[in-house]
């Protein structure tokens, strides 16, 4: 029986961080068009949302990496 919570669990932190990552990269489109011109602000409100994006997809992939490593062969 734990271990059916703690695959729920599990499941449900991954979709979890694939809606951070979806809302990251929503966040950094909104912020490119919203920076059209060229300032210091601009710079750094973009280079910090792509750092929050790359730093989520990272996330996501060493995860997909360790499912798929825990995951048996097939036969």
């Amino acid at each position: 029986m734990g271990n059916v919570n703690r695959t729920k669990g599990d499941r449900a932190s991954r979709l979890e961080l694939i809606a951070r990552v979806q809302l990251a990269y929503e966040h950094l489109r909104d912020t490119m068009q919203r920076y059209r011109e060229d300032s210091p602000r601009a710079r750094m409100a973009i280079t910090a949302a792509k750092q929050r994006l790359s730093m989520l997809n990272r996330a996501l992939a060493l995860l997909a990496l360790e499912v798929a490593a825990q995951r048996p062969e097939p036969a």
